[in-house]
């Protein structure tokens, strides 16, 4: 079970550090952007069409690496003024339930890709894109997402509770 955790946290690590190159190449594009139009230089058209289809993609690799982290917001009111008992039951429901959510979404997404990649279409912008390059990303980082909530079970962890040492919220 640890050497199957490991490999989920590597992945899920992997996800988190090509959204970051995501964000640099972000960086990068709105830069030349900016500068092009301010020097008189031909402007980036694909430039805006670019920027939003990464910020789609970022949202999804680095779900997983949020869950791991603890980085989402949570609020935990009701779970401070049960029993600990209590509590850790309710948690575990909490783990599982996140975790079927994101399954059903990887699942839908899924199927949306399949069928973007079926049916050969496109979405006409700027530049035209394939769907399924839009649709890439949902099913992977929703599926990692609902195991990273599941790897709180084993851990004996809580994504709502957590020592300051883990770094949760980082």
């Amino acid at each position: 079970m640890k050497t199957m955790l490991r490999l989920l946290d590597f992945l899920t690590w992997l996800l988190f550090v090509l959204a970051a190159v995501l964000v640099g190449l972000i960086l990068l594009v709105v830069a030349y952007d900016m500068a092009s139009r301010n020097f008189g230089l031909p402007t980036a058209m694909w430039a805006v069409n670019s920027v939003e289809y990464a910020m789609l993609h970022i949202t999804f690799l680095a779900l997983p690496w949020l869950v791991r982290t603890r980085g989402h917001v949570s609020v935990e009111v009701l779970l401070m003024a049960l029993p600990p008992r209590l509590r850790h039951m309710h948690e575990a429901f909490l783990h599982i339930l996140a975790a079927a959510v994101c399954f059903y979404i990887a699942w839908r997404s899924g199927m949306a890709f399949v069928q973007a990649v079926v049916s050969g279409s496109y979405e006409v912008r700027t530049f035209d894109t394939p769907m399924w390059i839009l649709f890439a990303t949902m099913p992977l980082g929703t599926f990692f997402g609902g195991l990273q909530f599941l790897s709180f079970l084993p851990r004996s962890e809580s994504y709502f509770v957590a020592d300051k040492s883990t770094g949760a919220g980082l």
